[in-house]
């Protein structure tokens, strides 16, 4: 086994019998030396180590702290791609890829220098597959532009709650970022994709495995093999296991129709009242939000307009849509609709199809549901500036518990509980949960930076002590991401 040799453009340090002098010279021609043969292969133009790229590149929105690249590489094709992972694998560089243009969890920070590999400009949509409601893109690809071709051909993407206008929709599906329609978490909203390997090979997962796509008779829709389980490998891995260059990915079909309801509620009885209807299969969006998150959402002008409604809105609303598509969409909101208010009686809850402290909710989410955040601010960093988010798997029964003791740490740490975010999204019909507290804060305050930092480690230990069946703890600065293993789920994400 090879001697770990440390790589010379991030770690070359003066010796004692050559002058510093030299050693940076020596440095800057080993740098250069390899910029050349970065430019050999994506042409000099695609390569850029000038120090507003480089620090662009060096940090994120999240509280990790910044590590500067040696370069960043805007590769054309799969083709470039390989031949950066074999020079790289040649020189002991490291490659770190991205694909959103905004990121908030230090995943894409270069700890140790070396080469991000951006492919924020990739954004085509190669094919959209109506017959099996799936479509082909790139990862540069985002969810406005997709979802304007899929409209075009009767079909919708599965989105997360608001993504970012820069977030790439495949990052999006690695990531396993929750869907707001419950059915797809587990089942994989994932078919197919080409991996660039960490040895430079091309590998296809699933129904894709036999070759190229432009040379294979297959849909590429089936997910599984060849003999493992790629696809659940490559997800969750945050670029660490090879690059994705394209992904086969599930679309639903659009809506003809649609109404919207707002139950407000307590916690508890909310719950109930969503394993109710995801047991019986209703509805498509569903998700529960506090009123610190659903202010910041509606909110226009800030702070006034947060402020003021959070004093006037409900404790939580859950946010629930019934559609009907292409064949018999009356009928089909109808015999939903009725099971839906029978449902509410039997919780003690009354759906509304607006919420009277707050009328502008039923046009903004009728609009934004399938869109992404529309405005130059993202609604997290409307506030403040910036959000630390606590998210985790767990099961819906156990959610009063979880906010109960983020509550407490808030109180003890003196961060002011009622500003804290609560965003609750069922997954796989309500079987489990992903649950998410949102801490705002001051980016350019260090102080506050540093307490919440320090402090939210207190409410991530009071967590995995009331989920002891939770496992899997990282910490990455901004996100804590714990993964849970309920028994009424069937894979762990």
């Amino acid at each position: 086994m090879k001697a770990k040799v440390l790589a010379k453009v991030d770690y070359l340090k003066p010796l004692e019998d050559i002058p510093y002098r030299d050693v940076v010279i020596q440095k800057q021609r080993y740098h250069q030396e390899v910029k050349e043969r970065l430019s050999a292969i994506i042409g000099m133009e695609h390569v850029k180590d000038d120090e507003t790229t480089v620090l662009a590149y060096a940090k994120d929105k999240s509280l990790e702290s910044p590590a500067r690249p040696s370069y960043v590489v805007f590769p054309r094709d799969a083709a470039e791609v390989c031949k950066i992972v074999n020079l790289a694998n040649e020189l002991l560089l490291p490659l770190i890829p991205a694909s959103s243009g905004t990121h908030s969890c230090g995943c894409t920070i270069p700890r140790m220098g070396g080469i991000v590999v951006d492919l924020s400009r990739w954004k085509k949509i190669l094919k959209i597959d109506h017959r099996n409601r799936a479509v082909r893109i790139e990862p540069g690809v985002t969810y406005d532009g997709l979802q304007e071709a899929l409209q075009q051909e009767g079909l919708r993407a599965l989105m997360p709650l608001l993504p970012r206008r820069d977030q790439s929709v495949l990052a999006a599906h690695l990531e396993a970022h929750p869907m707001t329609i419950p059915e797809f978490n587990y089942s994989e909203p994932l078919y197919t994709m080409e991996i660039v390997m960490p040895k430079g090979e091309i590998f296809r997962t699933g129904s894709a495995a036999s070759g190229p796509p432009e040379t294979i008779n297959t849909d590429m829709v089936g997910p599984w093999g060849p003999g493992f389980d790629w696809n659940r490998l490559y997800s969750r891995s945050q670029g660490t296991l090879g690059i994705v260059t394209w992904a086969n990915i599930m679309a639903e079909p659009l809506p003809s129709k649609q109404k919207l309801y707002f139950t407000p509620g307590a916690i508890p009885n909310l719950i109930t009242f969503t394993y109710m209807l995801q047991r019986k299969w209703l509805g498509y969006e569903c998700c529960i939000l506090n009123k610190t998150n659903l202010a910041l959402m509606l909110a226009e002008q800030m702070p006034d307009d947060y402020y003021a409604l959070r004093q006037r809105l409900p404790e939580y609303v859950q946010l629930f849509c019934i559609a009907g598509l292409k064949r018999f969409p009356d009928e089909r909101i109808a015999y939903q609709e009725a099971d839906f208010f029978s449902a509410a009686q039997e919780a003690g809850v009354q759906p509304q199809f607006s919420i009277p402290q707050a009328p502008q909710a039923a046009p903004f989410f009728a609009r934004h549901l399938s869109r992404c955040w529309d405005r130059d601010v993202y609604w997290k960093d409307a506030y403040k500036g910036a959000s630390a988010d606590l998210f985790f798997i767990t099961t819906m029964d156990r959610v009063p518990q979880f906010i109960a003791a983020m509550q407490q740490a808030a109180v003890a740490h003196d961060y002011p509980a009622n500003e804290m975010g609560v965003y609750l999204q069922p997954i796989e019909n309500g079987r489990a949960a992903h649950l998410e507290f949102n801490l705002f804060y001051n980016p350019a305050d260090a102080r506050e930076c540093a307490r919440l930092k320090n402090s939210m480690l207190q409410p991530v230990n009071r967590c995995m002590h009331l989920a002891r069946s939770l496992r899997g703890f990282t910490a990455d600065g901004l996100k804590w991401s714990m993964r849970a293993m309920p028994c009424t789920t069937r894979r762990q994400k």
